[in-house]
């Protein structure tokens, strides 16, 4: 046995595979539940899809109908026999017996053209003196002075109300004005009162399929329903969605038609439209659980023989992930067999034996790397901040102003020894101190257009900071904002220690930047105006000092411009050490 089993490790990992081939069926029935059920998912949604241009259509239908009424009304206005009638009765003196006997002449009419429109329950016709004349069927009380303001309004055009609480019909009408003279002379108003749920009703058995329980709500006002419950509720314009219900499922699907505003709502029984699919699917499932138990029974025994060498080798993996190669290497003992799995332990052991002197080697290089890096940063900021100062100097000197210009000169010299010391860091009350002494140059050329604070608090010459981060700041808070602004500009620098960190701050008052421009600004891909620093230079620098940091941007026309720096505290040992030499 032991014979067999030895050679059964011997075998190479292709032919272990074959023997664990049955271990795929697991992931052919997971790609083919996943493939049925998009599929299904792609067939419910073109149902849905469907429904809701099924529903689309409907309404569409229901208007075609409803613009019949508007025809309808046209047809009465223009109608040259309807106008020499209502010309006529306008002629006649308010009741006497011959305008009694045009008026019937007229109802008369009236009453033919509505047999031919069988949508139309009745119509009102008010004439010149106000009477009103109703022809058809009574629909019950109608407040028509309302509506006759809105016709005359429109001056013959046609204008429709929905139905409402107080009048469950939908109503619609135009003046009449003379037209056989083109005098357009006003002659009357004809309102047309239009059962809409009949129209609905009517088109619903018209219909092949059943629609289930449909609902048309205009506002508050339900036009047409054809089931007891109350309808659900719903929101925007259209959509579908699955409804539950008393434990039981139902699809409902809505959409606003544009034309009327009315909310077409149609409810159906899950089961009606998706119960094929939905046998399909349990038995789909059902089989391929079958499948899938029947498979794990037969790769259990196998597992261990095949899992066993690889997850030593997972185990030293993880611990190479946290950089300990020495430990990896110890619980990565020899494998005992040629296949394919011992050959890959022992050169994996190779590879952390030399991968750990290459990363001793590289990470003195990259030492080296770090300081060559920030020693260019900061050369790269001295020409820029001396050529700035230098240009304001040069500009007193010519105004005549040659006692401030000898005050820019000191103040100038006491920035310049700091820039060109030879140190990479100093503390924070010495960097404030560069920022005064570069304040106190500004003050002279900004005289009346800004007003510069700087808040300090705390242990600021405990913890130091690159060289220099604070100043280009200042200077970017000049150009953006005091240069750009009509009104005195503030600036304020902040520097103040908190329980955990030093917090350095630039804020200013000028215009605000585009919401446009502090994206590009975050993302460091605005280009600096003039020979101004970036803020990627800055922030490079911080990010070389520092392991981790806050940096943050902000901008609103509320609170201005601002840059804030959260940074560690680092120095205080080095500090203390420099205090007792002295």
């Amino acid at each position: 046995m032991h014979h067999w089993l030895r050679r059964f490790h011997d075998l190479s990992l292709s032919r272990k595979m074959v023997l664990g081939f049955s271990a795929l069926l697991l992931a052919v029935c997971l790609i083919m539940l996943s493939a049925l059920n998009i599929s299904f998912g792609i067939y419910d949604e073109n149902l849905y899809e469907k429904s809701l241009q099924s529903l689309d259509f409907f309404s569409r239908q229901v208007n075609d109908e409803l613009d019949n009424v508007e025809n309808f009304t046209y047809e009465l206005a223009v109608s040259t026999d309807l106008q020499a009638q209502l010309s006529h009765l306008k002629n006649i003196p308010f009741h006497t017996a011959d305008y009694s006997y045009a008026l019937y002449q007229l109802r008369l009419s009236l009453l033919q053209e509505i047999h031919t429109h069988t949508i139309v329950k009745n119509i009102r016709f008010i004439d010149v003196n106000g009477n009103e004349t109703l022809v058809g069927t009574d629909t019950g009380p109608l407040e028509t002075q309302p509506f006759l303001e809105k016709l005359h309004a429109a001056k013959g055009a046609y204008v429709v109300e929905s139905p409402s609480l107080n009048y469950p019909y939908m109503i619609g009408g135009r003046d009449i004005r003379k037209h056989i003279d083109y005098s357009m002379e006003y002659l009357g108003s004809c309102i047309v009162t239009c059962d809409a749920a009949s129209v609905i009703e009517s088109q619903i058995n018209a219909m092949a399929s059943s629609y289930g329980s449909m609902y048309v709500i205009s506002g508050e006002t339900m036009v047409y329903r054809n089931a007891q419950d109350e309808p659900p509720e719903v929101s925007g314009t259209q959509g579908y969605k699955i409804l539950k219900k008393e434990g039981q499922a139902y699809f409902v699907c809505w959409l606003t038609d544009a034309s009327t505003g009315w909310l077409y709502l149609n409810v159906l029984p899950y089961t009606q439209i998706f119960g094929q699919t939905m046998v399909l699917r349990y038995i789909v499932v059902a089989v391929l659980l079958l499948i899938f138990a029947a498979g794990c029974l037969f790769i259990r025994a196998l597992a261990r023989l095949f899992t066993l060498p690889l997850e030593r080798l997972s185990n030293s993996v993880q611990i190479v992930e946290n950089d300990n190669f020495q430990a990896a290497l110890a619980v990565l003992p020899d494998h005992p067999y040629k296949d394919e799995t011992g050959q890959l332990t022992s050169e994996f052991r190779v590879m952390l034996q030399r991968i750990d002197a290459l990363i001793r080697d590289n990470y003195k290089k990259q030492l080296l790397l770090q300081e060559t890096q920030y020693k260019m940063l900061q050369a790269q900021i001295n020409p820029h901040f001396l050529n700035n100062t230098l240009n304001t100097v040069s500009w007193m000197i010519r105004a005549g102003r040659n006692d401030d210009a000898t005050r820019v000169v000191i103040e100038l010299g006491q920035l310049l020894r700091a820039a060109l010391s030879k140190e990479e860091e100093m503390f924070v009350s010495q960097e404030v101190q560069l920022v005064k002494s570069y304040i106190a140059i500004q003050k002279f050329r900004y005289q009346g257009r800004a007003i510069f604070r700087v808040e300090e608090s705390g242990r600021l010459d405990a913890w130091t900071v690159p060289k220099m981060i604070l100043q280009p700041l200042v200077e970017n808070a000049i150009i953006h904002g005091v240069e750009n602004s009509l009104t005195p500009c503030e600036i304020t620098v902040t520097a103040r220690e908190t329980d955990g960190n030093i917090l350095l701050e630039v804020h200013n008052t000028g215009p605000c930047m585009t919401p446009e421009e502090l994206d590009a600004v975050r993302r460091f891909e605005a280009k600096p105006k003039g020979h101004g620093i970036g803020l990627k230079n800055i922030y490079d620098r911080l990010h070389l000092y520092f392991e981790s940091f806050e940096w943050t941007i902000e901008s609103s026309p509320e609170s201005g411009t601002s840059v804030r720096m959260i940074l560690p505290k680092k120095g205080e040992k080095d500090h203390v050490q420099t205090s007792d030499r002295g």
